[in-house]
């Protein structure tokens, strides 16, 4: 997700606990270290509205954050996932799901869950499918209820439905959001859920404070109370954390400052594969980036594996020119690198760009030169836009690296979070959350041509061909079908070059392990997910 997209749940989420995991782990000198905490202080980067489903910010954390005080019928864990306020579900045909309810479990003001709230949640996200936390449930036909059970049909079979969508989307209370008019202007009132926390203080410039929900029938929360404290600057929030003022960061530790933290007293970091990518996204409906032919001449000139081991210190696996993470459940094929400065040239040759008097290349009467959008705020991508401006100079084309603020960029790459909006820029840097990466359906919306089922489509991509794998891709009733519909997807994706792959980075997160050693990592949620902070009983 680009930052925002972490709101799709992982299909394939290994949960490995921190006890022996990566370097940084040991007890603290002098005691065993701490499993649980009374206070713990979570640093985030920005303001992340007021924790509902609907007004989260970004994906992650944003919505790791929204998940500790709602919960889904079901969680992912594991290779699979796990009842959560559905105490089983039932299916035989991947089209009907039956899901009894768990009994004893209330919302945070006292009022019992019902099957009712479960048939109104789904009947309310299909009528508010607005902004970027938006869940197309498109896919359910009907919903039915019969005492403390839930009955969901789906228009075709769906293999990925428990882990795409019951997993992601949190239930509501009636009682509360029935009122709810215009989602993006609720408030921390509608921040009722049944999870493990509630939220007690919200200051949109200071943070949060969240306190253990004791009626929580699940588990037990292991912090009694947790703050979630803003702290824009990267240097400032690690700083914060070798002081002990805070107990963990979200950001993944920069590659240049994870060494010392490894090396620092009570400091603990927890590491795991990063399913999250970052892309070059080439505006396809603007030309010359509307011909495939000139996305892969300068895809071919750009060096991937240099800027894992330039921009990342090693700490990252290059792009599969394909898009799919060689690791993930979706199984692709692992395709052959794309780089060759020699055949970038000589592709821009035969598509008569020649060089200038000033050596960048004239294509079609205009100089083949463009600007490269880049958050001002990620270190990695600044350094890899700056690479790759170098890397195209090479070969005749001129960039601009333009800086922008994280708000500033979407606004050009995603207006609104509704690709029918548009898009103004020539090259973005960007980048999609793990969940995009782990589910066939969800690659689909980067590439379909209708903005309904396209609704990641940052790049404007057009293709009858590709609009028809994913037809097949989306309709396929086992995940041997869907499988080998990727497959055709990935090909297309390296074929077409709607955006370049560059790199996954590594995740590495740190903590204070003097304070608490819970900490446990999930691929797609990383470490700031539910069993980092609950001691589940989900028997």
């Amino acid at each position: 997700m680009h930052r925002r997209f972490l709101s799709l749940i992982a299909t394939a989420a290994a949960l490995t606990a921190l006890a022996g995991c990566g370097a940084g782990t040991a007890p603290p000198a002098g005691g065993k270290a701490p499993a649980a905490a009374k206070s713990l202080t979570i640093a985030i980067s920005s303001d992340e509205g007021t924790l509902t489903p609907f007004t989260n910010q970004t994906g992650y954390p944003g919505n790791n954050l929204v998940k500790l005080l709602f919960d889904t019928l079901v969680v992912v864990q594991g290779d699979g996932v796990t009842p959560l306020l559905a105490k089983e579900l039932r299916t035989t045909d991947n089209k009907v799901f039956t899901m009894p309810l768990r009994q004893g479990v209330t919302w945070h003001d006292g009022k019992p869950l019902t099957a009712e709230d479960v048939a109104f949640s789904v009947d309310f996200y299909k009528k508010h499918m607005e902004g970027d936390s938006s869940i197309d449930l498109r896919p359910i036909d009907n919903v039915t209820v019969s005492g403390d059970t839930v009955t969901m049909t789906l228009k075709a079979p769906d293999p990925e439905f428990p882990r795409r969508i019951l997993a992601d989307m949190a239930i509501l209370p009636e009682h509360v959001w029935s009122s709810v008019a215009k989602v993006s202007e609720a408030g921390t009132d509608k921040a009722i859920g049944t999870g493990p926390y509630k939220l007690t203080k919200y200051d949109n410039a200071r943070g949060y404070t969240l306190t253990a929900n004791t009626s929580y029938p699940m588990g037990k929360a292991k912090a009694d109370t947790v703050k979630i404290v803003v702290i824009p600057e990267e240097s400032t929030q690690f700083a914060a954390l070798r002081t002990g003022e805070v107990h963990m960061s979200t950001r993944i530790v920069p590659p240049q400052q994870l060494s010392a933290l490894e090396k620092q007293p009570n400091i603990g970091v927890v590491k795991g594969t990063e399913f999250a990518s970052t892309l070059l996204a080439f505006n396809t409906g603007r030309a010359p980036f509307d011909k495939p032919e000139v996305r892969r001449a300068l895809a071919k000139a750009i060096d991937v594996t240099d800027l894992v081991k330039t921009a990342l210190l090693g700490q990252g696996t290059p792009g599969n020119p394909g898009f799919i993470h060689a690791d993930s459940p979706v199984k692709p094929d692992q395709l052959a690198p794309l780089y060759d400065v020699e055949a970038a040239k000589r592709e821009l040759d035969a598509l008569g760009a020649r060089p200038g008097a000033d050596g960048i290349r004239v294509l079609g009467g205009k100089p083949m030169s463009y600007e490269l959008l880049v958050q001002s705020t990620s270190t990695d991508r600044l350094r890899s836009a700056e690479l790759i401006r170098d890397m195209l100079k090479a070969v005749g084309v001129a960039v601009k690296v333009t800086a922008l603020d994280p708000d500033s960029l979407d606004a050009k790459v995603w207006p609104d979070y509704d690709v029918s909006k548009g898009r103004n820029y020539d090259m973005s840097m960007w980048g999609w959350s793990a969940p995009v990466m782990l589910s066939s359906g969800s690659i689909a919306q980067l590439l379909a041509s209708d903005p309904e089922d396209g609704s990641l489509n940052v790049v404007g991509f057009k293709n009858d061909k590709v609009d028809e794998i994913i037809r097949t891709l989306t309709s396929a009733p086992t995940m041997e079908g869907r499988t080998a519909a990727a497959k055709q997807l990935q090909a297309q994706i390296a074929e077409q070059l709607p955006f370049l792959t560059l790199y996954y980075r590594n995740g590495a997160y740190a903590f204070r392990k003097d304070v608490y050693s819970g900490w446990t990592w999930q691929n797609g949620s990383a470490a700031l997910n539910k069993f980092s902070l609950v001691d589940f009983q989900l028997s």
